[in-house]
């Protein structure tokens, strides 16, 4: 029994100090790779609520680019970093202002809306208008009388020719002004039941001009220039004759052709004399005589000269006359184009309503034209005389605007934008 009990106690004494079985090392902790302080700068404002706009100044000021691998873009996309903050992070100068983002539209409880404005329509330059006068040639006409050997009005002749140079060069438009009762009387015939219909020329408003041209003509003639020398003792290298040229002038006398024109461009409303000036012309040959320097080559017929023709220009003061007119035509040119668009003032009523198409009670006649913008007004009120019951004014209304597509004598159609028309709604060009 107690070898027993000793054996027990001795191995219970050498298991206590039997070594206790060794337990597995826990493996080291891998560190982390350094984070770059900008993107944590990035991460953190994200994380307190800040927007792209405010984060990607902040990236602009450090003035550099961030190096960004797989890891460092899980890292920021984890966090709710936006791809354009990252972007800006890789490359700072591809920063742009975010875009606006889109209102929601609200609920209008009032009045409606203004509708969008039309734009102009597309059209080439206005051509300026100039109504050319007959030119005065009482300072010269003793002269002309003498070259002509008859009663000729050269201030047409020369209107003429001009009116010619001009429509050739297209820059201006020129009116007809010296048979204008003609075109009146033809518009008239045309309005009786005596011209079958639709033949006739029908009744319109003649345009008006934005300036006009008056000229005199001031020198109609020839330019003489003497070339002569004195033949006596100071020509020494002359051969005398018998000594009978002492003191005696020889040589040619050379005779040109001029022609000037004093001309005033003046505003057709207010009168007002815009511009003054001179053209002057001369023949470009001589002439010994009177004969080659004014003779008009066969184009007397009738006791009439027609200024236009090959023949007049083939003499010398045809030479000139043309050069003058030239120059005229040059300054007109020039300066006609440069002078502001005349507006006008064009009113009128709706008279018919077709969906989104309007047609108005004006048309050609009252200098309406296709591409025209018109804005259409509701009629509130009208504002009356209070004793002859003349209209003097209207209250009115905005709510929309039509462009012309279609224009007759008396009406105009054209496509409508806006609040709903009824007819008897006012209409006005838009300027």
């Amino acid at each position: 029994m107690r070898y027993t009990l000793y054996t027990l106690a001795l191995c219970t004494i050498l298991q206590g100090q039997a070594p206790k079985p060794a337990m597995p090392a826990k493996p080291a902790a891998v560190k982390a790779p350094a984070v770059d302080p900008l993107i944590d700068s990035v991460i953190q404002l994200k994380k307190a609520g800040m927007g792209d706009d405010l984060i990607v100044k902040g990236i602009l000021k450090e003035k550099r680019a961030v190096t960004l691998g797989v890891p460092e873009m899980k890292l920021l996309k984890s966090a709710g970093v936006s791809d354009r903050v990252i972007g800006v992070l890789m490359d700072p100068d591809s920063a742009t202002p975010a875009p606006a983002p889109t209102p929601t539209p609200s609920v209008v409880l009032t009045a409606p809306a203004p509708p969008p404005m039309m734009a102009p329509a597309a059209t080439g330059p206005v051509k300026r208008r100039l109504a050319v006068e007959e030119f005065d040639f009482s300072t010269v006409k003793s002269t002309v009388q003498a070259i002509f050997n008859t009663q000729e009005d050269i201030g047409k002749g020369i209107r003429a020719l001009l009116t010619t140079r001009l429509q050739q060069a297209g820059k201006i438009t020129v009116l007809e002004r010296a048979a204008i009762k003609k075109v009146m009387d033809e518009q008239d015939f045309g309005a009786s039941n005596r011209v079958k219909k639709g033949t006739n020329a029908k009744i319109g408003r003649i345009l008006g001009a934005d300036a006009m041209l008056l000229g005199d003509i001031v020198a109609f003639g020839r330019d003489d220039r003497n070339k002569q020398v004195d033949v006596g003792a100071a020509t020494s290298r002359i051969p005398k004759v018998g000594g009978l040229l002492g003191g005696v002038r020889v040589g040619k006398k050379e005779e040109k052709a001029v022609v000037v024109i004093a001309y005033r461009i003046v505003d057709a409303e207010s009168s007002e004399v815009i511009e003054t000036g001179e053209a002057r012309g001369e023949s470009k040959r001589e002439s010994k005589g009177m004969g080659g320097l004014f003779g008009v080559g066969g184009t007397v017929a009738g006791g009439s000269v027609d200024m236009t023709s090959a023949n007049f220009a083939q003499t010398i003061i045809g030479e000139a006359v043309i050069s003058a007119c030239d120059q005229l035509a040059e300054k007109m040119n020039t300066k006609i184009p440069t002078l502001p668009v005349r507006e006008f003032d064009i009113e009128g009523r709706v008279a018919d309503v077709s969906g989104t198409q309007l047609t108005l009670a004006i048309g050609g006649n009252d200098g309406v034209t296709a591409g025209d913008v018109f804005e259409i007004f509701k009629v509130l009120g009208e504002v009356k005389d209070p004793i002859t019951k003349e209209v003097l004014d209207v209250r009115t209304e905005k709510i929309g605007e039509m462009r012309i597509v279609t224009v007759r004598e008396k009406i105009a159609v054209g496509n409508y934008q806006g609040s709903r028309a009824e007819v008897g709604a006012l209409a006005r060009k838009r300027k």
